[in-house]
């Protein structure tokens, strides 16, 4: 059996340094999903991976956004849909190397992709890592 006595004034001098290691565990697990999401989306052109911006709120609170219109459409996906013009008469396109037009388009929809929520997880995943790297910045462990 192991005795140990712990003081009020030891305790006063703790709380600090844990609440500073619950602050950096809980940044380094932003800055992961934040990369995640920039790392999982999809890659097409780059302008959604490029897109995703990480806000702190406060010490212990973050979020992580994009203004790119179909982000959701491309995690959760669509069902069929069709593609008018909206500034010309006919839509114009390449298919097999050959320029098409058409009045319309009706387009199969889009699988989801659920780069979100894999993102999310991917940083779940490591934060014990960011814990134990949280407690050794603040010299707990």
């Amino acid at each position: 059996m192991f005795d140990a006595e712990i003081r009020m004034d030891d305790l006063r001098r703790l709380i600090p340094r844990m609440r500073a290691a619950l602050n950096r565990a809980t940044e380094l697990t932003a800055l992961e999903v934040w990369g995640n999401l920039m790392e999982f989306s999809p890659q097409d052109h780059g302008r959604l991976a490029g897109s995703w911006k990480l806000q702190k709120r406060n010490a212990r609170f973050y979020t992580v956004g994009t203004n790119v219109e179909y982000a959701l459409v491309q995690n959760y996906g669509s069902g069929p849909y069709t593609i008018y013009p909206r500034r010309a008469q006919a839509l114009r396109f390449e298919v097999n190397g050959e320029v098409v037009f058409a009045k319309k388009v009706n387009h199969p929809g889009i699988k989801p992709k659920r780069f979100i929520e894999r993102s999310i997880a991917a940083a779940e995943r490591r934060i014990d890592d960011f814990v134990e790297q949280a407690l050794r910045e603040v010299k707990l462990i």
